[in-house]
């Protein structure tokens, strides 16, 4: 047993199809890729059966026996039969923006108590019984996301994405955008296929044309700032502009990191903090 520390990376949908429904859940189809926004997660072996998590950084507003880094935690010591752990969490990946924050430490959690107590488990099913995403992002990369999120197609792309996200002070729930999506009615072209081919084919411009997010109707009636802040991205140069998830973050995406640098500059003065730079790893 030793002290670890692991980077949990976020991640963005650069595309997001609604299939249908299937036993009480949204199909989906997603493009995604993990970015280089991470937050940084301490396993602290302990010697008795308690799991301790201290959450440092960005707030989080959740007991923490209902965060679901500390339900991480519990669920690996309780299925290797491990000692318990102190866990300290260095939150800097935004909660409520579609950007993977609780999947995240989901999977930094079991990778990092992995590695500590080196006790081997399947970490995929404990991943996806946790939530949708952290099966991904035990690895990350790109990949294709299907059925609830759980069924990963890791993609050989080596495309890197120039990107600038914004944030908004007020989160989205994934499970009030499914519900505004339903209440809409309307179906959409599949565009995941398309989009996944263009960046393979490292045809940018044609990546650009296809990508949507089925969510964006439902979640701007939630939170009308996702629709300027997308206009502002485009006004400011952005190629490609996509809400991220369910939101409430909306992504600017580039293939030149200096005309993405230039866009930042222009942003900076009305978004201050909220505006982040990253590009995918």
């Amino acid at each position: 047993m030793r002290k670890t520390t692991i980077k949990a990376p976020a991640k963005v949908n650069l595309t997001l199809d609604i299939l249908g429904e299937e036993k009480n859940y949204h199909e989906i189809k997603t493009l995604v890729s993990t970015i280089d926004i991470y937050d940084k997660i301490t396993i602290k072996p302990r010697k008795d059966s308690c799991i301790n998590l201290i959450m440092k950084g960005l707030a989080v507003d959740c007991p923490i026996t209902e965060n679901n880094a500390y339900k991480a935690g519990k669920l690996y010591m309780d299925r290797v039969s491990s000692t318990g752990a102190d866990i300290i969490i260095e939150k800097n990946i935004p909660c409520g923006a579609g950007l993977g924050g609780s999947s995240a430490d989901i999977a930094g959690v079991l990778n990092g108590m992995q590695k500590a107590y080196k006790k081997h488990a399947d970490l995929l099913p404990l991943a996806n019984s946790l939530g949708s995403d952290s099966g991904y992002l035990l690895s990350g990369g790109y990949a294709v996301l299907c059925g609830r999120g759980e069924k990963i197609i890791n993609k050989d792309i080596s495309k890197k994405l120039y990107l600038i996200i914004i944030t908004e002070n007020q989160p989205v729930s994934s499970r009030a955008s499914y519900k505004g999506y339903d209440k809409l009615g309307k179906t959409y072209k599949p565009c995941t296929a398309s989009a996944e081919k263009a960046l393979k084919e490292d045809n940018f411009e044609k990546f650009c044309a296809c990508i949507k997010n089925d969510l964006y109707p439902a979640s701007c009636q939630i939170v009308e700032n996702i629709k300027i802040n997308l206009k502002n991205l485009e006004m400011a140069g952005a190629p490609a502009q996509i809400m991220t998830g369910s939101g409430s973050a909306v992504i600017g995406i580039f293939d030149d990191k200096k005309k993405r640098d230039l866009a930042y500059k222009k942003l900076l003065p009305l978004y201050e903090s909220r505006l982040i730079k990253a590009q995918t790893v």
